[in-house]
């Protein structure tokens, strides 16, 4: 029995931190392919990190890192809005999608520096693989919806194919993807030619494939994001710069608005909306439904503004307050905007919580520029498309942590660490087919 509590030798503990660093990579490319099969690789690393042990002297490191306790600290708030809710079903929903603020922690217990850029690229080629599937089946190579016997493989839809995630989430990701490529044409000296054509390849494929899939807060995230991009790389000449940015953009949202079907409907149906509320008071469209959802939210945040309602009970309170000529509003399930839940779950105690998360990053110092301009782009974007409500998911929250985690880590293990090559990448391929086939048969 003392044995088997006792840890692992020196060098078994080495190889598990190789196949944790190994697996994140195989995790980050699964974030936009499949959930399920990304859980399955989690619960496959939990199972790695518990047997290694040494659990202090891993997590020491960790555990002293501003942002890890930020993380950490958010999620004690949400934890401590269950014991004055009342709706305990909805609340171990919402701390289950939560968890993954507690994965820095692990993370960074083995997260070697020299694997984060694979990291990095793992996620950019899991776009690009949905991106890929996204086309075949705009073009009609592949059916808008594939089962494999009584396994769906993906469901979607012919106005946005988008096979793996939700339309939100998938251009989210391209506009990332798209941000990360253009950073490093721009900040990067030494990029080989291939990678230069991959990603101007790509960025244009991307800028496409987003404009027919229908996700507003993906049009308005690859505007802002890019944007961003500028501002970070030419801070000194900014003004010259970004007058020609702003130029650019404006042609390519022009040119996607009146020859794109899908991005003219999103916005004339965003429009209508907006003037369905001004003139009629009409809230039954789905920008509606969230604006009008936010407009009743408010009345509870005003009563219960320091703790809020309590982790699970946000929902009920809101329903109990609108009245019943806007009773249609109830049908919406959750806020659509992180901000205003964050506010009715957890109140202003929460929300200087999430400030204070927010600001440990932009304010980080222990990382190079690289990083830290990465580190800024991911938390920008995540307050853009926090207000549609797009952060307490199975794509957002884990990849921003997983990205995070990643700009952080400045530690060597001693582990062996190989270049890229043929057989490497097919043991990646083969982790991939083989969690992908978990996932999917679960």
């Amino acid at each position: 029995m003392f044995r088997f509590l006792r840890a692992p030798s020196d060098e078994i503990q080495n190889k598990i931190n190789l196949w944790l660093n190994h697996l994140l990579v195989i995790y980050s490319f699964l974030i936009p392919i499949n959930n399920n099969a990304k859980s399955s690789l989690f619960f496959t690393m939990l199972v790695l990190f518990l047997y290694r042990r040494d659990y202090w002297f891993y997590l020491k490191e960790a555990l002293s890192n501003k942002i890890v306790q930020a993380f950490l600290i958010f999620y004690l708030i949400n934890a401590f809005g269950m014991l004055y809710t009342e709706n305990i079903a909805y609340g171990k929903s919402h701390m289950d999608k939560i968890k993954y603020l507690l994965l820095p922690l692990m993370f960074l217990s083995f997260l070697d520096i020299r694997y984060v850029w694979r990291i990095v690229a793992a996620f950019v080629f899991g776009m690009f693989t949905a991106e890929i599937f996204s086309y075949l089946i705009h073009f009609g190579v592949l059916p808008y919806e594939f089962d494999i016997g009584k396994y769906e493989i993906w469901k979607t839809f012919p106005y946005s194919p988008a096979p793996f995630m939700n339309h939100g989430a998938h251009n989210v990701g391209l506009a990332l993807v798209i941000a990360i490529l253009l950073y490093n044409l721009l900040n990067k000296k030494h990029v080989s030619t291939a990678v230069k054509i991959f990603s101007l390849i790509f960025m244009t494929t991307a800028t496409i494939n987003m404009s027919f899939i229908a996700s507003r807060v993906g049009y308005v995230l690859y505007i802002f994001i890019i944007l961003v991009v500028i501002m970070l790389t030419f801070r000194k000449k900014i003004v010259k710069v970004l007058a020609s940015t702003i130029i650019i953009l404006s042609i390519i949202s022009t040119l996607t608005y009146n020859y794109s079907n899908t991005v003219n409907y999103r916005v004339n149906q965003t429009i209508n909306s907006i003037e369905k509320i001004i003139n009629d008071d009409n809230y039954k469209t789905s920008v509606g439904l969230r604006i009008g959802f936010t407009k009743y939210s408010l009345d509870v945040i005003k009563e219960n503004l320091l703790f809020g309602v309590g982790t699970g009970d946000h929902m009920d309170k809101v329903r109990a307050i609108v009245p019943e000529k806007h009773k249609y509003i109830d049908s919406i399930s959750k806020p659509h905007n992180v901000y205003t839940q964050i506010l009715l779950q957890i109140g202003l105690v929460g929300m200087i919580g999430f400030i204070y998360l927010i600001y440990s990053i932009l304010s980080y110092k222990n990382t190079t520029k690289d990083k830290k301009d990465i580190m800024i782009i991911f938390t920008l974007a995540v307050l853009v498309f926090m207000l549609p409500g797009m952060l307490y998911d199975t794509f957002s929250l884990p990849l921003f942590v997983v990205f995070i985690s990643a700009m952080i880590a400045n530690k060597e293990y001693n582990i062996k660490y190989n270049k890229m090559n043929g057989n490497l990448l097919l043991k990646y391929i083969i982790f991939v087919i083989l969690f992908l086939i978990i996932g999917i048969t679960r």
